[in-house]
């Protein structure tokens, strides 16, 4: 996909790491993204997706890749790297497909595919990201000619959706196909998160839809146990945090508010504010010269059947806000009947507006008293903040 990015460094700049026992030259992404779509790779024997990813890896090297390459030769299906975080090898051989991930840690992952062209040649696609320091994904696709044996560039294979119009703090994530042909793109911003599908015409993905973003692991209907008549804030952050695949972004908070629930001293740098009267809890963690604030309140509908809760989460360095991959605002609605919540996107609570011109990332704040939330946005003429109050039905001017 949550591409393109920043280029930093030159091609002089790979260094050496280790990965599984095994020294090689390892390419920086960044690097990588700079140069891979104007290098041609030849000298490929054939088209199987070792023999091109073996080509692939000679010429832009890193450890995912390679122990890709090493699972392959093996003929392994499956290698856990590292029990801890979940690092795990896929080679779906049957499919044309591999890949390199954890359990949502900001470590680096990779997948790879291709496809049979409808002209007698295949498209292939390597996807390296890293979430963080800096969050890049960069999706690498050639064309694969079986007369020259070489793997050619093709850069622009995922046109046909405006990327260029999206503002800077947007976030596109590619997920290749382990199953089916179809390319997916979530689309992470100021609206609501979006997928965006590329569907296989025989020869490349073509743009075909864009849709609200469904989440999976039911972060869209969360069981809220509390005792007494009505939950409070601290319920409800209970509710969402105790989900299974929050992810690294909100690995702290978890931790830290098992120490807080049970009286016992927080992690270094980490503080609540826990204001159940107000309906408002705020959470930070600060490390060196980098900060994670993550706030919750709810407010009521005007039906007296719902509420709405809100929760932040945004990351600064040296008091900038910076794109993270779990940073961002959520809403759910809670139903008091099912005590039961939902995802809800901001667009259906009228928190649809353009970002001001130039804004190259957008920081949140969520009321301790009120019902006005905060946006504050970066400019190149400096902060813009655009001030949104719930009305019961929805947020106005």
């Amino acid at each position: 996909m949550k591409k393109l990015f920043l280029i930093l460094t030159a091609l002089m700049a790979c260094t050496m790491v280790q990965a599984q026992d095994r020294h090689f030259e390892s390419c920086p992404l960044t690097v990588i993204n700079e140069g891979w779509k104007t290098k041609t790779i030849d000298n490929v024997i054939n088209g199987s997706l070792g023999i091109m990813l073996e080509r692939f890896d000679q010429t832009w090297p890193t450890w995912m890749v390679g122990d890709v390459r090493d699972a392959m030769e093996k003929g392994l299906s499956k290698v856990v790297l590292d029990d801890e975080t979940d690092l795990t090898v896929i080679v779906d051989s049957k499919n044309g497909y591999v890949s390199v991930g954890d359990a949502g840690t900001d470590g680096e992952y990779m997948s790879a595919c291709y496809w049979n062209r409808s002209n007698g040649h295949k498209l292939l696609a390597v996807l390296l990201g890293k979430p963080t320091d800096p969050c890049i994904e960069v999706l690498c696709t050639y064309d694969y000619d079986p007369a020259k044996k070489c793997l050619t560039p093709e850069p622009a294979i995922l046109k046909g959706y405006r990327w260029g119009d999206k503002e800077g703090y947007t976030q596109l994530f590619c997920k290749l196909p382990k199953e089916g042909k179809n390319v997916v793109v979530h689309e992470w911003g100021q609206e609501e998160p979006r997928q965006h599908t590329f569907t296989w015409d025989g020869m490349k993905p073509v743009f075909s839809k864009t849709e609200p973003l469904e989440y999976e692991d039911g972060l869209s209907d969360i069981v809220v146990n509390f005792k007494g008549q009505s939950p409070n804030v601290k319920d409800f952050v209970s509710a969402i945090i105790s989900q299974d695949e929050m992810g690294e972004g909100w690995g702290s908070i978890k931790e830290n508010w098992k120490l807080y629930r049970n009286g016992m001293k927080l992690m270094p740098g980490c503080e609540f504010i826990v204001d159940t009267q107000n309906g408002y809890l705020g959470f930070t963690e600060t490390d060196d010269n980098e900060r994670q604030v993550i706030e919750c309140c709810y407010w009521n509908y005007t039906d007296k059947k719902h509420k709405l809760v809100a929760i932040s989460n945004d990351i600064f360095e040296d008091g900038v806000p910076v794109a993270g991959q779990f940073s961002g605002l959520t809403f759910y609605k809670y139903d008091n009947a099912t005590r039961k919540m939902e995802l809800v996107y901001a667009q259906d609570l009228g928190l649809e507006f353009e970002a001001p011109p130039g804004t190259s990332i957008a920081a949140h704040a969520l009321p301790r008293q009120g019902k006005t939330i905060v946006y504050i946005f970066h400019t190149p003429s400096g902060r813009i903040e655009k001030r949104m109050t719930w009305n019961g039905n929805k947020f106005v001017p």
